[in-house]
């Protein structure tokens, strides 16, 4: 008389079988994969009580909200320079944005952005510029998109067992330089005798 299963018919249409937990059978566990470091965005942050004396190199957007004292260089990525942050040195970036005061030259291979309430003093170095009302800017400009600084700054560095000749080579090739000229002035002169 009565059945334990339901007919088709008996089914409500807003109820929808979970065929999942019937599976007796567990799918692989496949090994987690991380993101491409392309994909992955992620910014360092010195904190505005933090004091920074030193060169700082980074590999990902960075946004300095203290004081630092030396070089900044990200090269591929985004310096942020906020509107309490104090920089005493030079700064080389993809990308520049400058709200905080600057004492040194910034060189941006991109763009960069001095805001309102910024105040810089020293060269910017960009391809394009933009200065907003209400920044302080002294110092000087290059816009020139082909400027030497770009090419030795942002392309990579040559290996370091490369033909090029270092100080002792130099010395070398000079002191052998001079034999041979002391060698021809010498049969010069005995030429003329």
């Amino acid at each position: 008389m009565f059945s334990k299963t339901k007919s088709p018919e008996t089914k409500s249409p807003d109820t929808k079988q979970n065929t999942a937990y019937n599976n007796t059978e567990a799918p692989p566990i496949e090994p987690t994969k991380s993101l491409p470091s392309v994909s992955r965005q992620s910014t360092s942050v010195i904190g505005s009580n933090t004091q920074v004396h030193g060169d700082i190199n980074s590999d990902e957007d960075l946004t300095i909200e203290g004081q630092v004292t030396g070089i900044v260089t990200c090269k591929q990525h985004t310096v942020t320079l906020g509107s309490d942050s104090r920089l005493h040195g030079d700064a080389y970036a993809h990308t520049l944005r400058v709200s905080g005061k600057v004492e040194g030259n910034l060189v941006a291979l991109h763009k960069a952005i001095v805001h309102e309430g910024a105040d810089v003093t020293g060269t910017i170095t960009t391809p394009c510029l933009v200065l907003e009302d209400g920044s302080i800017f002294q110092g000087s400009i290059d816009m020139n998109p082909n400027n030497e600084i770009f090419t030795s700054v942002f392309t990579s560095q040559q290996p370091k067992n490369t033909t090029a000749k270092t100080s002792r080579d130099h010395k070398r090739s000079d002191a052998k330089e001079d034999a041979v000229h002391a060698d021809q002035a010498e049969s010069n002169s005995t030429d003329a005798s």
